[in-house]
């Protein structure tokens, strides 16, 4: 089991990261790394049951993680996707 780093250079406490593509390899991979310098994060992907599988996966490591199942080409479904998790998109 991971555990919080502790970084005075990078603390990421009190802020939250949308991770797109965050089910699994890569985007998984950015997911931990954020969530272990204690960002809130919000994985992304197409396939239900794997996000939510990686969320459980995050949170069984002790960060705060959820799950925003849309499809990021869909314009629409980014912006509703973003609204319902509180996500400001820049």
């Amino acid at each position: 089991m991971k555990t919080r780093m502790a970084s005075p250079l990078f603390d990421l406490s009190g802020r939250r990261a949308l991770i797109t593509g965050s089910s699994e390899g890569i985007g998984f991979a950015m997911a931990e790394g954020l969530a272990s310098h204690g960002a809130e994060v919000v994985l992304n992907g197409r396939d239900l049951g794997k996000l939510q599988a990686a969320v459980e996966t995050v949170r069984a490591q002790g960060a705060v993680a959820s799950a925003c199942n849309f499809d990021v080409t869909d314009s629409d479904a980014v912006t509703a996707g973003t609204r319902s998790k509180r996500i400001s998109v820049r």
